[in-house]
This record gives structure tokens, C-alpha cells and sequence, in this order.
């Protein structure tokens, strides 16, 4: 029997629910997404980002067949979670209610299950819509794979866009250490005290895909093939790096609750931050602002000169991500946040969603003009 009423926060969207609505909002930003650069900006993604196996004589599937296909499934997965999602609060409500007896066994147990078998049936619904989904997922899961230009834009894509939901995956990793350790628990999915803290199993779920990124760069050094491609990829692989004292700080934290070592835990963020927001501009989004190079410094380039959106597109991108990548160093300083508790840690989880969507636009465009440049010097 529940000992402490839910907050309707908690009701409407329980921990291991927050991961799984992010996860359905995210691919309909990525459909957004797609219909801009397509519709919009006459980007051919259908090149960028590739749906079929370039080695295989098929013709190649158009922008708009890309945008079709994108939509079905990610509609699919929205007409199934949604009604799903309800089902699965309706049912947290009647175990949890104020009543004289404790809610049925089965019941509890069918509703903490309830957000495993979510995401397993997104994956399920991808998977089957996406063939070279299922390809990338499998070589990126054997520890970091990642195969060379074509297709390195779909590993690059995925992957990065997983270390986005780095903080909703330890959520859900708390839900699954709870769903272990007692299934049986009514307020398994509403709980977010640490269990299992022997293994701290959900730390290695949300840093998983920061791991898996940091050996596909570890990867591409070892087979580069000059030593700008080699540097290229270790200075990415720092990038991933820094998470690593992050984890071993949080680590340390819960062994000796009495000894945090907060100060340490900042200086590693804000070198992070830095670090993650001066590669974004210069080496993901090829601009010259933060270009010190030789190179860059001759251009005198703020931007560069191929361009696809309009000049403010830019600087507006470069402040949405300075912004978002250091707003903890707000809520730091200031001692306020926007929104209090568990509104205000979802609400930062969907910020990064937005920041990596922006992202996602620049690379692109980046990646888009590169290769338009390539093409009229080989004409």
C-alpha cells in the first residue's frame, strides 16, 4: 500500500516514462528535421544519410521517399507509446491509490514491466521499418564499430545522438536496478534512491554510449590515414574522454556520501562544456570563428564562405548551444533553477535533446557543403 501520495508530475510521467517520451520526441525532431533540410533548403539527405547498402546495385531511394519513410515509422511508434504511456499512468494510479488493501501482485508486476516492453517495441518498430538502422546498431554495439565514409554519417548520427540521452538512460537504469531488486514494488517506476550501488548499474547505462562513441573515434585513429585524420580522431576521443572523471567523481560520491567532491566534479564539467562547444563550431560545423589553425586564421573567416542558411541561422545556432551547454554553470552561480525538482531535471534532459537537434542541422549542412565544394573541384 503506497505510504506517500505521487505528485501529479510523477503520475503523468514516472521515471523510466521520461526516457521513453524523449525517445518519441526525438524522432519526430528527427522527422522535422529531415523535412526542412529536404523541402525547405533542397538538401539531398538521401546522400548524407544513407538508407541503403552502397554496395548493392538497387537504386538509391530519393530525398522524399526518405522523408515518407521517416514519418511512417516514426507515426507507427507514436500511435503505439502514446495510448501505451496512458494505459501504463492509469495503472500506476491504481497501485498507488489510497486504498485499505495492497493493489493486486500481478497488477504491480504487470505495470513495472510495463516500460521494459516500451522500449524494446521502439527498437522492434525501427528495426523493422530500417534495415541499415539494424546494420549500424549491431557493428556500433560490438564495442564501437564504425564504418568508414559512406555510411560514417550514420554511425556518427546515431551514436552521438545517444550520448544525448545520457542522464534519461541512468533514469532508466535506476527503474531497472528497482524492477531487480524488488518487482514487486509498487513505486518501482516513481523511486529514484540508488540500488545496486555495488555495480552502480544505471551509471554504466547512461555513459554506455559516450564509451561506445569514444572507441569509434579510438577506432578511426588506429585506420587513419594520414596524421590529420589521426589527430582528428584522438583530439574527438578526448572530447569523450573527459566524461570518464565524471563517472569516477559520481562513483566516489556514493561510496563516501560524507566526502563529495564537488569542486573537482565543476572544474571537469566546465572543461567539458568548453571543450564540447568549441568543437561543435570549428571541427563539427566547420566554421572559423574558433578556427586557430594556420588555415583559419589566414581566412580570417567568422563563418565560412558555402553557406546554405541564412548568415543570423548561424549565430543564433552558436548562442542556442553556448546557452544549453552551460546552463548548469548558471544554476550553479545563480543558485536557481527554471522549475523545481524532477520538472526541472526532465526539462534540462529536453533541452539537450533541442541543443543535439541543432547540432544535428549544422553537421549536416556542414557535411552538405563539404561535399558540394568536392564536387566542383573534381569538375
Amino acid at each position: 500500500m503506497a505510504t506517500e501520495e505521487l505528485s501529479r508530475f510523477q503520475s503523468l510521467l514516472p521515471l523510466p516514462q521520461r526516457c521513453i517520451v524523449l525517445v518519441v520526441g526525438g524522432l519526430w525532431l528527427w522527422y522535422w528535421q529531415v523535412s526542412i533540410l529536404v523541402r525547405v533548403y533542397h538538401i539531398d539527405i538521401s546522400q548524407l544519410v544513407l538508407s541503403h547498402d552502397p554496395a548493392e546495385f538497387t537504386p538509391r531511394p530519393s530525398a522524399s521517399r526518405l522523408v515518407e519513410s521517416t514519418h511512417r515509422a516514426v507515426a507507427q511508434v507514436t500511435k503505439i507509446i502514446v495510448p501505451w504511456h496512458i494505459l501504463t499512468c492509469v495503472l500506476l494510479q491504481q497501485c498507488n491509490a489510497d486504498q485499505k488493501y495492497a493493489p493486486e501482485t500481478w497488477m504491480v508486476c504487470f505495470l513495472n514491466i510495463q516500460p521494459v516492453c516500451q522500449l524494446i517495441t521502439i527498437f522492434a518498430v525501427l528495426f523493422s521499418n530500417s534495415p541499415m538502422l539494424v546494420r549500424c546498431f549491431k557493428k556500433i554495439l560490438c564495442l564501437g564499430n564504425i564504418e568508414p565514409k559512406p555510411l560514417r554519417n550514420n554511425y556518427i548520427l546515431i551514436t552521438d545522438s545517444l550520448t544525448s540521452y545520457g542522464k534519461p538512460l541512468i533514469d532508466f537504469g535506476l527503474y531497472f536496478c528497482h524492477l531487480m531488486e524488488n518487482p514487486l514494488n509498487e513505486r518501482c517506476i516513481v523511486t529514484r534512491s540508488s540500488l545496486g550501488l555495488s555495480i552502480n548499474l544505471d551509471l554504466m547505462i547512461g555513459i554506455s554510449p559516450v564509451m561506445l562513441r569514444l572507441l569509434q573515434c579510438l577506432r578511426e585513429w588506429k585506420r587513419s590515414n594520414s596524421s590529420k585524420e589521426a589527430l582528428n580522431a584522438l583530439f574527438n576521443a578526448f572530447k569523450y574522454s573527459l566524461s570518464l572523471p565524471l563517472l569516477m567523481c559520481t562513483v566516489y560520491s556514493r561510496a563516501y556520501p560524507g566526502e563529495k567532491p564537488e569542486n573537482l566534479i565543476y572544474w571537469f564539467m566546465l572543461l567539458s562544456s568548453l571543450y564540447g562547444f568549441w568543437w561543435d563550431l570549428t571541427m563539427d560545423w566547420n566554421l572559423g570563428i574558433f578556427n586557430f589553425s594556420s588555415p583559419g586564421m589566414e581566412r580570417n573567416e567568422l563563418l565560412r564562405s558555402r553557406r546554405i542558411y541564412p548568415k543570423f541561422a548561424y549565430y543564433v545556432a552558436m548562442v542556442v548551444d553556448f546557452t544549453l551547454r552551460f546552463i548548469w554553470f548558471w544554476e550553479l552561480t545563480s543558485g536557481a533553477s527554471v522549475f523545481e525538482g524532477e520538472v526541472n531535471i526532465f526539462f534540462l534532459q529536453a533541452l539537450e535533446l533541442v541543443r543535439r537537434w541543432v547540432w544535428i542541422f549544422f553537421k549536416l549542412e556542414a557535411e552538405a557543403t563539404s561535399a558540394e565544394g568536392l564536387e566542383k573541384a573534381q569538375e
